[in-house]
């Protein structure tokens, strides 16, 4: 078996009473991603509420938020994850944190994980 990407992520999926599963990723690797892990300051430590909006080159907004609970008695990743499509780099990302303080990170390449540190800037309400 060939070597994969790791950025290609493959799920097990785990039902009561079946058997374990793997589903793989065989996608095309042609698109691209950026992945946000926020570290709370003056906000929770887990960042949890922070609001992210992502402005890619081409000028295509998205918007996610920071949260652990999507689903009936189970957690999930606190990274917030974004599809980027054919972008490689991403014009501004705005991070609204629990604390009201508002942060800007502009021009940034695609195709990793970002760890961002809430700063220490005065709240915008």
């Amino acid at each position: 078996m060939a070597a994969r990407a790791t950025t290609q992520k493959d799920c097990p999926n785990f039902s009561l009473n079946e058997p374990t599963e793997l589903w793989r990723n065989e996608s095309a690797r042609e698109q691209h991603w950026l992945a946000i892990k926020l570290v709370g300051v003056k906000s929770n430590r887990d960042d949890i509420g922070a609001r992210i909006k992502l402005v890619t080159a081409d000028g295509k907004t998205q918007f996610n938020h920071v949260t652990t609970s999507v689903g009936y008695a189970s957690s999930s990743d606190a990274r917030v994850q974004f599809g980027l499509g054919k972008e490689k780099t991403v014009k501004l990302i705005e991070i609204r944190w629990p604390s009201g303080v508002l942060q800007a990170l502009r021009n940034l390449r695609a195709d990793r994980t970002l760890t961002i540190k809430e700063e220490s800037s005065r709240a915008v309400r």
